[in-house]
């Protein structure tokens, strides 16, 4: 009786520890600095929604870096620098 309370404590709390673990929250890449490859090379990607986009596509849009040159997709679409006026401009030039 004791064996049989023994190997369902055990299980219990195995399966404790591996639920614990499979429902911890995963890291997010798009927290991370963001770069895109230029065709010769990654260059920061600046701030997403003020300085690029990532329209629909299925090529890599942005990737983050382990700090080693190890790049890592993040972003999935067509990287789209936004041009024309900084929004700070934009305001300063409104006041008079």
């Amino acid at each position: 009786m004791k064996r049989i309370k023994w190997t369902i404590m055990t299980l219990i709390i195995s399966l404790s520890v591996g639920g614990a673990l499979a429902t911890a929250p995963q890291h997010d890449c798009r927290t991370d600095p963001q770069y895109y490859w230029t065709g010769s090379g990654y260059m920061p990607a600046g701030a997403w929604g003020a300085t690029y986009l990532c329209d629909s596509g299925i090529d890599i849009c942005t990737y983050t870096t382990d700090g080693f040159g190890n790049y890592t997709g993040c972003r999935q679409g067509e990287y789209r620098l936004i041009t024309g006026i900084n929004k700070t401009q934009k305001a300063k030039a409104g006041k008079k």
